[in-house]
């Protein structure tokens, strides 16, 4: 899978951000872009913890490999912590 430019950029520009809800106990801070889901919060006696779900349902065809796997990398201060696809 070749992801171009543009359909990269169309992806960002679509992305949202879903905060924690005061009122509904166990929503987390969440980034939703491509049909893919990316939590990022602070959980007492961890510290920070940083979740990816990819099995929402909602991934385009286009943003899947041909082995049915979506594509990858994760960095941390720019450096590579894991990469696949």
């Amino acid at each position: 899978m070749r992801l171009s430019q543009h359909r990269a950029t169309i992806l960002n520009r679509c992305a949202r951000f879903l905060q924690q809800h005061q009122k509904q106990r166990g929503t987390l801070p969440c980034l939703e872009t491509g049909g893919t889901q990316v939590y990022a919060y602070w959980k007492r006696g961890e510290g920070l913890v940083v979740s990816v779900h990819l099995d929402t349902g909602e991934v385009p065809a286009d943003l899947i490999s041909p082995d049915d796997a979506i594509p990858i990398r994760i960095t941390v201060n720019g450096d590579d912590v894991f990469v696949s696809g």
